[in-house]
């Protein structure tokens, strides 16, 4: 019988890894849509000072 008597150790620094890409992923994300919002805010409050100029 051949079976391998040498298994892969659990990775726990690939998951480690993981995670911090993940975290680092969700915090582009946070920081992306927080100035989306603030170029929104901003072309919103153009637009009502414009309209409302007139």
């Amino acid at each position: 019988m051949s079976h391998r008597t040498h298994r892969p150790a659990p990775k726990r620094r690939r998951a480690r890894h993981r995670l911090v890409q993940d975290l680092g992923q969700a915090a582009f994300y946070a920081a992306s849509a927080t100035l989306a919002g603030g170029l929104v805010r901003e072309l919103l409050h153009l637009v009502h000072m414009s309209v409302f100029s007139c």
